[in-house]
């Protein structure tokens, strides 16, 4: 099984350097996959799109975050390509996502059911459901920080652009930050991210993100 995993790692590794040429071994890849882990279409999903969920590292304008996004779905965001050397953590990957995305539902966070909206006056506001938080933001490089008008809490995150997605990625306990801000039932998520933050701490470099479609 171990050096199952192992090759299921590097080969992942080399389909995405070399996507013309290694197609057809990626796809054996992950009907192995597949196998190995009990057929888990989110787990083959997360060896997938892995490293698609790098941190950002271009700088993002202010300009270019104006409008409403609309939240899509969790996601577990790694500082380079070299966390896939991690072995295992594509697969770990997938485990925490699941965990996330099932505390945020928990905490009323769904697809559909939350928004943020970027102001060119700097000014932001998060909508879920019929709750709506405000504040200011300011974008420096990738990084964009949300200062809530409410608690007067000032929140680091990365932020990344990429095909009309947006990327919000922190550690664990910004994230639960955000969530006790904004949610109308963050104490489910709490109770929740005990398990996402054991299973975090076991591997460097990854971080929990939010991604959102423009409206």
């Amino acid at each position: 099984m171990k050096k199952s995993i192992i090759k299921i790692a590097l080969v992942a590794t080399a389909a995405f350097l070399m996507p013309s040429t290694m197609n057809a071994q990626f796809a054996d890849l992950l009907n192995k996959a597949k196998s190995l882990f009990g057929g888990s279409s989110s787990t083959t999903s997360t060896i997938t799109n892995v490293v698609g969920n790098l941190l950002g590292n271009t700088k993002i304008t202010a300009q270019k975050l104006e409008g409403t996004w609309s939240y899509t779905q969790p996601c577990i965001a790694f500082e380079s390509e070299s966390t896939l050397n991690n072995i295992g953590g594509s697969v770990a990957s997938a485990k925490i996502e699941e965990k996330l995305k099932a505390g945020l539902d928990k905490a009323g966070i769904k697809e559909g059911q939350m928004s943020i909206t970027f102001n060119a006056d700097k000014t932001f506001y998060i909508s879920t459901g019929k709750r709506q938080i405000s504040g200011t933001y300011e974008v420096e490089g990738s990084d964009l920080s949300l200062i809530f008008k409410t608690t007067k809490k000032t929140i680091k995150t990365n932020v990344k652009l990429s095909l009309g997605t947006l990327q919000i990625a922190m550690n664990a306990d910004k994230m639960l930050q955000i969530v006790n801000t904004i949610a109308t039932k963050a104490s489910a998520y709490s109770s929740s991210m005990k398990t996402v933050s054991t299973l975090l701490s076991q591997y460097k470099s990854m971080y929990l993100g939010l991604k959102f479609k423009k409206k």
